[in-house]
């Protein structure tokens, strides 16, 4: 790596100015290689990267800087004390750390201008163990404080230091991150850090499982059952539930239902007889008693198995000439709904039950009159049907 340094000297009421003036400083061969290579480069709002959105908000006495050894973009602390916080909407597997800029002054003895670089990580104060490799801008290393932060080191009095350090690795999972530069300037005079920020995704390790079962071709009242999804991993903070959706190529778009246990039944105001329906395991966060549907690591089981509930059966009967004599036989039309070969058992005034298949949709039974019947009406009533799928009584 090689870079351009502009060396300029002040006279002490224009030290407030030091901390900006790495801005100056620049790279010639872009940002070296880090441990965790997503860089987060937003001044505020939300950047959106493959495993993870991360929104960036600050507080206090903030800027954006190009600077030595990260090009920024983030400057905290130049009068005042500041910080900026990033949210992560599926936590990172850690962050790499790099600051260029540490201020510390001795004025008649006394310490000006002390600064501490304080970290939270999801919500809770995080002290460091390290402090990170020296940065080439600066030969001066940068300490840790007694309580785990960030400091530049003492320097003689009526003098000041700068420092700064860079790769400072943090292995943990991180929700949330908020780097705040505590400022104490008692006489006036100006500290403040330049940053970068890095970060590494987290593995995705929840697993749904598979679902072994061949399709479903059911009645409407029928209860979709199928075996548990195996095998699965739930890591600690995720949950597993089954998905019933409509469209293979739209799976979350398209959920009807959403149950904790392998079964589903059939809701008319949801759902459609006769529509291919598809039944998936789904392992991820847990939201408010559900698997977050927008978790990054979102793991559905590979194959669905397709369920259909099918219409019941159904025939009408006709005949071409309605006025039959006594003595004589007519031709009565059969028309069925469903899916053939149907089952059918009927009933006549004259005959006990009678059970006849039918390989198509239509079909014709003959009923002959006996010479005793009385005058009036014939019915005939069915009192079973079956189809290839369901069964009506």
């Amino acid at each position: 790596m090689t870079y351009t340094a502009l060396s300029l000297r002040f006279p002490r009421d224009l030290l407030s100015l030091i901390s900006l003036l790495s801005g100056l400083f620049l790279t010639s061969e872009g940002l070296k290689a880090q441990n965790c290579e997503n860089r987060i480069t937003i001044e505020s709002g939300t950047q959106q990267f493959s495993c993870t959105d991360v929104t960036v908000t600050s507080d206090g006495d903030v800027s954006f800087v190009t600077s030595c050894t990260n090009n920024g973009p983030y400057h905290i602390g130049g009068g005042a004390s500041g910080s900026f916080t990033f949210t992560f909407s599926h936590p990172v597997a850690g962050v790499t750390l790099d600051f260029d800029t540490f201020d510390y002054d001795h004025t008649n003895g006394s310490p000006a201008g002390v600064e501490e670089v304080t970290l939270e990580i999801n919500g809770a104060f995080y002290p460091l163990s390290n402090a990170g490799l020296p940065t080439p801008c600066y030969n001066t290393q940068v300490i840790l404080s007694p309580s785990g932060g960030l400091q530049s080191p003492p320097c003689p009095v009526g003098s000041f230091t700068r420092s700064g350090c860079e790769d400072l690795h943090i292995q943990t999972s991180i929700s949330t991150l908020t780097i705040t530069n505590n400022l104490d300037n008692g006489t006036g005079i100006a500290g403040g850090v330049n940053m970068a920020i890095y970060f590494c995704c987290q593995p995705c390790t929840a697993q749904a499982g598979l679902i072994p079962s061949p399709p479903l071709n059911l009645c409407p009242d029928a209860i979709a059952t199928v075996p548990p999804a195996a095998p699965n991993v739930l890591p600690q903070g995720t949950m597993l539930q089954y998905i019933l959706f409509s469209d293979p190529s739209d799976t979350l778009g398209s959920i009807v239902m959403i149950s904790n246990t392998p079964e589903f039944s059939f809701d008319p105001s949801v759902m459609q007889e006769g529509i291919t329906y598809y039944i998936a395991a789904i392992a991820g966060n847990e939201l408010n008693g559900n698997v977050d549907l927008s978790d990054r690591c979102l793991d559905i089981s590979n194959e669905a198995v397709p369920v259909i509930w099918n219409p019941r059966p159904t025939v009408s009967f006709s005949v071409n000439d309605p006025d039959v004599c006594r003595g004589k036989c007519v031709d009565v039309l059969l028309e069925f709904t469903g899916a053939p070969p149907f089952t059918l058992t009927y009933t006549t005034p004259f005959m006990g039950p009678t059970t006849k298949n039918f390989i198509e949709h239509t079909g014709i039974v003959q009923i002959c009159i006996p010479l005793n019947a009385v005058a009036g009406s014939l019915d005939i009533q069915a009192i079973k049907l079956s189809d290839m799928n369901c069964v009506c009584e």
